[in-house]
């Protein structure tokens, strides 16, 4: 009898005391993440004026050139009828404080195929999975020397094999490289939200899901450098954003 009203006192005081941290530790650990978005958008192009150099054929290994159908070009400047491709653009600043984007649950993925990266720039959320794979029937090794980051060193042995990582703090770019060709190159701008894009072929991006606001577009080219835009975004508009380099 003793041990039963000494269980009963035990518990009821007990209950009172759990459920007061837990209303407490509720209001000081919100659970959901607080995602600022919006209906707007910014589109536009990067151009380059002026005559680029020319592109040139990379010299590889004749087990890489044997994987080729075509001749690999350099990729480091490619500009097409005045279109500038590979340039990785963001939104720096004007994003509302306090809130925090979810990371996306798809990877992205960056493959080895023919020796090279593709694609050669591309964007990641912090804490979003990166899928390296190789599509070579030989040994290529994937060394991203990031300044925020913990990089690594690591290999893809053979056709079929993988790596999957993922970067926690924002970085604009990681540089990427393989140590057994050392032509190959890539970059990764690595973001805690998804305000970004790569331009494409005809010098294109789009950046969607913004809300108002004015904010800063930043356009990063491995050999232009960076440029800055100021642009205000109205719900459900799209603003332009032209960039030039020379």
């Amino acid at each position: 009898m003793l041990l039963v009203l000494l269980l009963a006192a035990c518990g009821g005081g007990g209950d009172d005391t759990a459920m007061d941290s837990e209303s407490d530790s509720g209001d000081a650990m919100p659970t959901e993440e607080m995602t600022a978005m919006g209906s707007g958008s910014v589109s536009g192009a990067v151009m380059f004026t002026g005559t680029p150099a020319e592109r040139t054929p990379v010299r590889m290994n004749d087990d890489c050139t044997d994987e080729r159908v075509e001749v690999a070009l350099s990729e480091d400047m490619i500009v097409n009828d005045g279109a500038l491709q590979n340039v990785f653009v963001y939104v720096s600043a004007g994003l509302p404080e306090g809130y925090s984007y979810a990371t996306p649950a798809e990877p992205v993925v960056m493959d080895q195929e023919g020796c090279m990266y593709t694609p050669r720039v591309m964007g990641m959320q912090t804490g979003q999975t990166i899928r390296i794979e190789n599509s070579d029937p030989f040994q290529h090794n994937v060394h991203p020397v990031p300044e925020e980051n913990r990089g690594f060193n690591e290999s893809t042995p053979g056709v079929g094999d993988y790596l999957e990582k993922s970067f926690l703090v924002p970085e604009v770019m990681i540089s990427v490289k393989c140590d057994v060709h050392a032509w190959m190159q890539a970059y990764i701008g690595v973001l805690d939200h998804p305000y970004f894009a790569t331009t494409d072929a005809s010098g294109a991006f789009s950046i969607s899901g913004l809300p108002d606001g004015n904010y800063t577009v930043t356009a990063w080219h491995e050999q232009l450098g960076e440029q800055m835009m100021d642009v205000t975004v109205a719900d459900g508009s799209m603003a332009e954003a032209s960039i030039t380099y020379q």
